[in-house]
């Protein structure tokens, strides 16, 4: 009975391995994968109404975090200072636990993979977040209209003309709506669509970086400033994030900029959809995945040792 007892004891006692993994303040690459699947899983069973609403205040937050790297880098003359602003807004989503469609690329087929997910609900998910972010991006679109244009009563290309006031970030605004549409997409045919659906891999490619590596740090500075990074690279190299341009496309032909809404989603909202969609499920989750994704099994030695499979178990954490 005594060596039984002071066995269970033995047993019960974290071993130093174990120890050592409570106190970190961050997760092993194989326990993140871990994490991500988990994610994954529990976003596809989200109910249609919480997508909406969650998606919503990201596409929201996203327009007024775009709206702010604008103003900043203009009044600055510095449009870097404005990317490093930028990423306050994917901060908050990452914080708060919102949806964002461009995340979800990555963490939906890696939990589909792993069996916590089925394809069906990947795409419900999918669908639901763009029109939820879209739907944020669009009020936070007309709401600045009224207010860039002071209701209306000013023409933001004449007035930009002395420089002053913000006519200025609208016509910047209309601009950017011109330039990603017609001038570097249509007028360039299939060439044009190729060129937006590969920054748009690329884009997502960073964004979704951002999010696994907040995924990475278990405190709220270090999830900050590990998301922070790859997003500000993202904006400053100019690469297409379809919910950045959901705000974008949408504020420019409601500031007058002339632009076709239909012109926006074939040149734009498809080719940069399915680049992010790419990026993020391609170079982040299937890479991550199949290099990270250890079962237990697979590493435990032939002879059994329970003390090992313990410590192992810790340090992959398995569950």
């Amino acid at each position: 009975m005594a060596k039984t007892a002071k066995k269970n004891q033995t047993l019960s006692k974290p071993t130093k391995m174990q120890a050592n993994a409570s106190q970190m303040d961050y997760v092993l690459p194989n326990e993140l994968v871990d994490g991500m699947i988990t994610a994954g899983g529990k976003k596809s069973n989200v109910s249609v109404k919480n997508l909406l609403l969650r998606g919503f205040y990201s596409g929201a937050i996203l327009g007024l975090a775009t709206c702010l790297a604008i103003t900043v880098g203009i009044q600055s003359g510095m449009p870097f200072l404005g990317s490093v602003l930028f990423p306050f807004g994917f901060a908050s989503i990452v914080l708060f636990g919102m949806e964002l469609v461009t995340g979800n690329f990555a963490l939906l087929p890696m939990a589909t993979w792993a069996g916590k997910s089925t394809w069906s609900s990947t795409f419900r998910n999918w669908l639901w977040v763009w029109i939820g972010n879209f739907l944020g991006t669009a009020l936070v679109a007309y709401l600045l209209s009224i207010s860039l244009t002071s209701a209306g009563t000013v023409e933001p290309l004449a007035a930009a003309a002395g420089g002053k006031g913000w006519s200025v970030v609208a016509a910047k605004i209309i601009a950017l709506n011109k330039a990603n549409v017609l001038v570097k997409y249509q007028a360039l045919g299939s060439t044009g669509l190729f060129l937006a659906f590969l920054r748009g891999v690329i884009a997502n490619w960073l964004v979704c970086l951002g999010v696994t590596m907040a995924l990475v740090s278990k405190s709220v500075p270090g999830k900050i400033l590990a998301c922070w990074l790859p997003i500000t690279a993202f904006q400053t190299m100019g690469m297409e994030h379809i919910v950045v341009n959901m705000f974008l496309h949408t504020a420019g032909p409601l500031l007058g900029s002339g632009v076709p809404f239909n012109e926006v989603i074939f040149w734009n909202f498809l080719p940069v959809t399915l680049g992010n969609i790419i990026g993020g499920m391609v170079f982040i989750g299937m890479l991550f995945y199949s290099t990270h994704r250890t079962k237990i099994s697979n590493v435990l030695p032939k002879i059994h040792d329970e003390k090992l499979e313990r410590e192992l178990a810790a340090e992959l954490g398995a569950r």
